[in-house]
């Protein structure tokens, strides 16, 4: 079975970015998390096309056919949020929806507030706003609990590979491609490249940030969560309307894991093609004209 739809590659923002790129009309930009690639959204990719979508999903830097950097800072946000855009210019895409999960969430929120007018719609599974994430609770601290375990460079790549990947293993369970994740890591750089993504965003030095005013998001919002989430809780995605200027929309979805697009790949499917160019965004404010 063939684990890989990629069509093409890129040189943006100074590294190569693998992706999907199929159909035509509005287009819908789909970006995965930990530890995935594009193959998160291969349920979705085919039906968003069929209903006249043109659909790009992106190996994010770090993970599958895309460049592997070594260094944490590699790995900031802003940085990768503008590997989604320049990819997109790259493309010739103006405008579109974005659809995340995981830490393709994360970067989805971001690329929002920061460039609300390339955003159409917004869908974000299981991963709210950062500015809810920012002051975690207690109880997200201990469902967190491994985000500070990956901090360790070295350490932490040594302690999940050894015995046959057994630690990474009992992090995982049985959830999302459990069976492949260890295949993708082994290759060369790509253990760290993912764990930079941690180190390089969620290290408890990055607590002690000054915390700035987050620009609202305009776009319409889909906000997705799954009760059988062992990693983070639902106060994170209910507590982001706050933050959303435009049509809040809120899915729980039962009998997921945290993977909710291999999950529930139909309810998924429904749910973004039911969402997806139904709203009408919250205007960018602009100056009135006399009459």
């Amino acid at each position: 079975m063939t684990e890989s739809l990629l069509t093409d590659s890129a040189h943006v923002n100074g590294i190569d970015l693998a992706y999907v790129d199929k159909g035509s009309g509005d287009p819908v930009v789909l970006l995965h998390g930990f530890p995935d690639s594009h193959y998160l959204w291969r349920h979705q990719i085919d039906p968003l096309v069929e209903a006249g979508f043109r659909v790009i999903a992106p190996d994010l830097r770090g993970f599958g056919g895309s460049s592997k950097p070594q260094e944490v800072e590699a790995y900031d946000m802003r940085t990768i949020v503008n590997d989604v855009v320049a990819l997109t210019q790259h493309l010739g895409i103006q405008r579109a929806h974005i659809v995340g999960h995981d830490w393709g969430a994360a970067i989805a929120w971001m690329y929002a507030f920061l460039m609300p007018r390339r955003v159409d719609h917004l869908a974000v599974f299981s991963v709210g706003h950062p500015g809810v994430f920012s002051t975690p609770s207690i109880e997200q601290r201990k469902a967190s609990w491994y985000m500070l375990f990956y901090q360790f460079p070295g350490v932490s790549e040594q302690l999940l590979r050894r015995n046959g990947w057994r630690l990474f293993k009992e992090i995982m369970g049985t959830e999302g491609d459990y069976q492949r994740y260890p295949r993708e890591l082994a290759k060369p750089g790509a253990l760290t490249a993912a764990l930079n993504w941690y180190r390089a965003n969620r290290s408890p030095e990055a607590e002690l940030r000054v915390e700035r005013n987050f620009p609202p998001v305009l776009a319409p919002t889909l906000g997705v969560w799954s009760t059988g989430d062992q990693a983070l809780l639902e106060e994170g995605m209910t507590g982001s309307v706050k933050f959303v200027k435009g049509p809040w929309r809120y899915e729980r979805v039962e009998d997921a894991s945290h993977w909710i697009p291999l999950d529930q790949p139909e309810i998924v499917t429904k749910l973004l093609l039911g969402f997806l160019g139904t709203e009408q965004a919250a205007t960018v404010p602009t100056r009135r004209r006399r009459l």
